[in-house]
């Protein structure tokens, strides 16, 4: 099930390499078909405006994303690399775009690990810390 898993994973971030999409509803029937009904967001605790418990459900994960598309524009999420976790899949995704108001441009390098069950994500923790997102996994670098 494992493989599995990271081809539904997979799958997901090449529906989505223009996360702005998300906000304007352009993939709701893939996260409809992928994500659990309940499933958790949990960006860092140092992301600005996020609630400790993160976001819950498909409203949940819109907000996040709008509250992204508020501050950024042409945002991006790009899958560098999938492992293996048994029901979580680690993906290390660079993270770009400018910022709305001074048109700084960013780049950054983060983990996402995604928690499966039944062929659906349940649950997704953001890092900024490549190794601690392995950790969290149970894997190694």
């Amino acid at each position: 099930m494992s493989q599995e898993n990271v081809e539904i994973v997979r799958r997901l971030y090449s529906l989505t390499p223009d996360a702005a999409g998300v906000v304007r509803g352009d993939y709701d029937n893939a996260f409809v078909d992928n994500f659990h009904p309940d499933v958790e967001i949990v960006p860092p605790s140092s992301y600005p405006d996020t609630p400790e418990s993160g976001y819950r459900g498909p409203e949940g994960m819109l907000h996040w994303f709008q509250q992204l598309d508020e501050i950024w524009d042409d945002w991006r999420f790009e899958a560098e690399r999938f492992l293996d976790a048994g029901d979580r899949v680690v993906a290390f995704v660079r993270v770009s775009g400018s910022a709305k108001q001074s048109g700084a441009a960013l780049t950054i390098s983060t983990a996402h690990v995604l928690t499966l069950r039944d062929g659906r994500v349940t649950r997704v923790d953001v890092f900024l810390d490549r190794p601690e997102a392995l950790e969290a996994a149970g894997l190694r670098e």
